[in-house]
């Protein structure tokens, strides 16, 4: 199966015209299988995420990214561009799908005024100095991981609201590709979003900790109606650090220009046709 890319891993949303299946028993390949599954995400969109990050003190600074996605051919592309604070300003990031690989990735850094390709390697590392990782930046095909289903049904309370959830165990096949040994997800049975995944290392330590802290339902251009998650926060337990995603602001289904999703715009931050 493809490798399906992330719009953006903050940005995951899902239409409910298909959420009948819920009503069956599911196994964990079934449920993974449909929280990647792309068809039912907007084709185009754009957003202004916040992502704050803060010290083990308290200290904080806040990240500004416009971020941008589409594509053509059934391949789905994002682009983000940094836009504050200043040490970052003119960052830019580019991820391209490709059928039947891995997806390429590029970075811009404006102080070196040149981009290069993100390798394998280095797709563990911190994107953009948040407690992101490039990894994180996407969604992982239900096949590239072994799924086992831990409990059916488990609940979970995260920012002060419980759900009704399944709680999987996810080991990737590939494990030089990943920063972690494996981790537990919960996935919301209303909208099969993880609201919380747990990321452990081979001495079974919890290194890592997302939570979805909220979830809205908005609509796009054209109607269709997709949960949002606003809000998510990602714990570094080893360093100390957080990084608390939001989205400021958003619009769905209307078309975004191509241009962003190419090498000219990496380099440059020009754009034809229609810009939002």
């Amino acid at each position: 199966m493809e490798k399906k890319l992330l719009i953006a891993s903050m940005l995951m949303v899902f239409s409910f015209c298909v959420f009948a299946q819920k009503e069956k028993k599911m196994t964990a390949k079934e449920v993974c299988t449909v929280f990647c599954d792309l068809d039912r995400v907007p084709d185009y969109n754009y957003t202004t995420l916040l992502l704050e990050n803060i010290d083990k003190n308290g200290k904080s600074e806040t990240l500004e990214i416009k971020q941008y996605g589409g594509g053509d051919n059934g391949l789905k592309n994002v682009a983000f561009d940094f836009r504050t604070p200043a040490s970052v300003r003119g960052m830019r990031v580019l991820q391209l799908e490709k059928k039947k690989k891995a997806d390429d990735r590029w970075v811009y850094e404006p102080r070196l005024r040149q981009s290069r390709r993100i390798p394998m390697t280095e797709r563990t590392k911190s994107f953009g100095g948040t407690e992101f990782t490039y990894n994180d930046m996407r969604v992982r095909n239900e096949d590239e991981d072994e799924n086992t289903m831990v409990e059916d049904p488990a609940t979970v309370t995260v920012a002060g609201r419980t759900y009704t959830s399944w709680k999987i165990k996810s080991v990737p096949y590939k494990k030089g590709e990943v920063e972690y040994a494996y981790r537990i997800s919960w996935f919301d049975k209303k909208t099969f979003i993880p609201v919380r995944i747990e990321f452990y290392d081979n001495k079974d330590k919890m290194i890592k900790l997302y939570e979805c802290e909220r979830i809205d339902m908005v609509k796009g251009v054209t109607g269709i109606e997709y949960p949002l998650r606003r809000k998510n926060r990602v714990s570094n337990l080893v360093t100390g650090r957080q990084t608390v995603a939001t989205v400021k602001d958003y619009v769905f289904d209307d078309k975004v220009s191509s241009s962003y999703f190419t090498q000219s715009w990496l380099t440059t931050g020009k754009v034809s046709g229609p810009k939002k």
